[in-house]
């Protein structure tokens, strides 16, 4: 038992500073999707492909509506995966605590 004393006082702290110093996520990490309103088109595959059918497409009068919610996202990368303009892109972004659901949609409009 001293053993382990004597060698975890040897080691000194090993955590990081986080919250104070934010940790960045390693290359590759599959965190918020991000939607790139320039290049979509509103053809609705990434709505078709996303398993927990986060992603809305809707009309209103004279404009097509694109909305994403975080809420329920998993972060599986599908719709990245689908888009075949490239104008959704994941990021290694992943704290989206919020007060609000609201908070967590990502809407983007386009006239017809």
């Amino acid at each position: 038992m001293l053993e382990i004393l004597k060698l975890r006082l040897q080691t000194g702290t090993v955590t990081t500073g986080y919250p104070a110093k934010p940790d960045i996520a390693p290359e590759g990490f599959r965190g918020k999707p991000e939607i790139l309103s320039d290049m979509c088109t509103y053809c609705g595959k990434c709505m078709n492909a996303c398993p927990p059918g986060v992603i809305w497409l809707t009309e209103e009068i004279g404009e097509k509506i694109l909305t994403l919610s975080y809420c329920g996202c998993i972060f599986c990368g599908r719709c990245e995966d689908v888009c075949p303009y490239g104008a959704i892109k994941l990021t290694r972004e992943y704290e989206i605590a919020s007060k609000t659901k609201d908070d967590l949609l990502t809407i983007i409009r386009r006239k017809l």
